[in-house]
């Protein structure tokens, strides 16, 4: 468990699943009550309470699937998460004798075909999907799928003359462990990452096809 907070949400849907529990066999006494004493199995006010019941359950069910599926992080508080920035400059890749390559492209097919960017820094090799990946080899190293982010651009203008255009950078967006985050049993989860890859042009990427690979 990444935070001891998360046990707020656990402990949060285990009363729901008691709530259920309770409001399914309430249901079920009013109404063999309503038959035994009244010799009837309908009654507006018995309808009234069931309902009242199911509302209140479906309400907190929302709250929670919410809390702890569809929360959008882009759109949380920034109070309510950490973002964190990495940069590492790349390696070279020389082992081909035709093309030094710095990130390697491997395409899958189908209708929407995801790609897999394999590059190296020092000592680590790394795979990041297109889905959450971005290579960058214009004059500006922010392209329009980094600029979702938000980047320090002098930063990255240093990066782009200490490193010879040649660096990666790696932001993470992290729930912060607090009591609004274990609700959702998020606290201390790791909520995005996105890599930008910098090149100095496209000639350093070698592509091949990913499903070519895999046969």
């Amino acid at each position: 468990m990444k935070s001891a907070w998360n046990l707020i949400g656990m402990g949060l849907w285990l009363l729901l699943l008691i709530y259920l529990v309770w409001m399914v066999h309430d249901m079920r006494v009013r109404r063999l009550k309503l038959i035994v004493t009244e010799k009837k199995s309908f009654s507006a006010q018995n309808l009234t309470k069931s309902t009242i019941e199911f509302v209140i359950f479906l309400l907190a069910l929302w709250g929670m699937s919410y809390a702890t599926f569809f929360q959008d992080v882009s759109k949380l508080n920034t109070s309510r998460v950490t973002v964190a920035y990495q940069f590492k400059p790349l390696v070279l890749d020389t082992t081909s004798a035709a093309q030094s390559t710095y990130v390697t492209v491997r395409t899958g097919k189908g209708r929407k075909p995801v790609q897999v960017y394999k590059y190296t820094t020092e000592g680590e090799t790394d795979e990041v999907s297109s889905l959450d990946a971005t290579i960058s080899g214009g004059k500006d190293p922010i392209n329009v799928t980094a600029s979702a982010y938000k980047w320090n651009k002098k930063k990255l203008s240093n990066y782009d003359t200490k490193y010879q255009k040649a660096w990666v950078g790696v932001v993470e967006t992290t729930y912060k462990k607090d009591f609004l985050n274990g609700i959702g049993l998020h606290a201390g989860r790791l909520a995005n990452r996105f890599t930008l890859i910098r090149i100095p042009d496209h000639s350093f990427i070698k592509q091949t096809d990913l499903s070519a690979e895999e046969q």
